[in-house]
C-alpha cells in the first residue's frame, strides 16, 4: 500500500486498544446460558419482553433517548437522522396508526420497502402492536411476492409507489390481503384498500402500550430464497432478542461509541437480526444508505 501524498510505502497505525465486551473468551464460555443476557436486557425485573420496546423505550430509559439511532442516506444524497427518542415515538406512531386501521396482534403485516427510513421505523412499530413483521425484498417481481404473501395470510402491506402496481397484480391472488399502505403517496391516485401513509403528517403518539409479547409469541417472519423448492417461512419469536442482542455485544463487539452500518437488506435475516435488532438492543447508531450497489458510493 502506498502513501497517497508521498508515493512511498504507507505506514498504518493500530487503531486504539480496547478491551473486548466478551472479555475472556475461556471464563465467558465456561458455565456460559443466555439468562445472562435475559438480566442484562432486565426481564428479571418485570420489563417488557417485546423487541420493540427493547429497541427504542428501553434504550431511552437508560438515558439515550437523544442519542442518534438512525443515520439515513438517500439515492439522491437527501440525508435523515433519527434519534432513540424519535425512533420510540414514530415507532408508537405506526403501532396506533395500524392498529386504527384494523390491523390485530399476530396478524402478518410486509414491509416491501426499499432501505428507506420507514422500513426500520415500521419495523419496530408492528412489533409492539404485537402484530408479525414480514420484511421481503423489494427486487421481488409479483410472482414471488405473490407465493409469500399468500402463504403467511399477510393482511397488509407497506410499500412505496415504484413498487405499488408489482403489489397490485400481486394482490389479485391474496385474499387475505385488505390494506395496503404507501409511505411515498404524494398526490397518487389510490385504490380500494389502499392508503398513504405519512408519518412526517400524522400526529405523533408519545404513549403507547406495547402489546405484552411472551418469549414464545412469533415476531418476524422470514422467507427462505426459494432456490432448493417452494420458498419456507421461519418464524422467529420475541425471545430470539436474547440471542441477537449478546451476539452483536460480543461477537461484532459493539461499543458505545461506534457507528455500525450493516449493509444486508432487511429482506433478508442477517438485515433484520444484524441491521436492526442487535445494534439497537445494544443501543447503537446505525448508518443506511439506500443508494443501490456502487463502491464509490459505499
Amino acid at each position: 500500500m502506498k502513501d497517497l501524498e508521498t508515493g512511498g510505502p504507507a505506514i498504518l497505525e493500530a487503531p486504539p486498544s480496547r478491551a473486548p465486551n466478551i472479555g475472556s473468551w475461556e471464563k465467558a464460555r465456561e458455565g456460559f446460558d443466555w439468562s445472562l443476557a435475559e438480566r442484562e436486557l432486565g426481564w428479571g425485573r418485570g420489563d417488557p419482553v417485546n423487541i420493540g420496546w427493547n429497541l427504542s423505550d428501553r434504550i431511552c430509559r437508560l438515558g439515550l433517548a437523544s442519542k442518534p439511532a438512525l443515520l439515513w442516506e438517500g439515492a439522491d444524497g437527501e440525508e435523515r437522522r433519527y434519534t432513540f427518542d424519535d425512533l420510540r415515538v414514530l415507532s408508537n406512531t405506526v403501532a396506533a396508526w395500524l392498529a386504527g386501521l384494523g390491523v390485530r396482534p399476530g396478524e402478518r403485516v410486509c414491509l416491501f420497502l426499499d432501505r428507506v427510513p420507514e422500513l426500520y421505523l415500521s419495523f419496530v412499530g408492528v412489533l409492539k402492536l404485537g402484530a408479525v413483521v414480514q420484511p421481503l425484498f423489494s427486487a421481488f417481481g409479483e410472482e414471488s411476492l405473490a407465493t409469500r404473501l399468500l402463504d403467511a395470510g399477510t393482511c397488509c402491506v407497506l410499500t412505496q409507489r415504484k413498487h405499488l402496481a408489482k403489489v397490485r397484480r400481486a394482490r389479485t391472488l391474496l385474499p387475505d390481503l385488505r390494506l395496503v399502505a404507501v409511505v411515498d403517496a404524494g398526490g397518487a391516485l389510490l385504490g380500494e384498500g389502499e392508503v398513504a401513509l405519512d408519518l412526517d403528517a400524522l400526529p405523533r403518539v408519545e404513549q403507547y402500550d406495547v402489546f405484552p409479547a411472551e418469549p414464545g409469541t412469533p415476531s418476524v417472519l422470514h422467507y427462505t430464497s426459494g432456490t432448493t423448492g417452494q420458498p419456507k417461512g421461519a418464524q422467529h419469536v420475541h425471545r430470539s432478542l436474547v440471542a441477537q442482542y449478546l451476539t452483536t455485544k460480543w461477537v461484532l463487539d459493539v461499543k458505545d461509541d461506534d457507528v455500525y452500518w450493516c449493509n444486508a437488506d432487511p429482506g433478508w435475516v442477517t438485515g433484520t437480526s444484524y441491521g436492526i435488532i442487535g445494534p439497537w438492543a445494544n443501543g447503537v447508531t446505525q448508518v443506511v444508505l439506500d443508494a443501490g450497489f456502487g463502491a464509490e458510493r459505499w
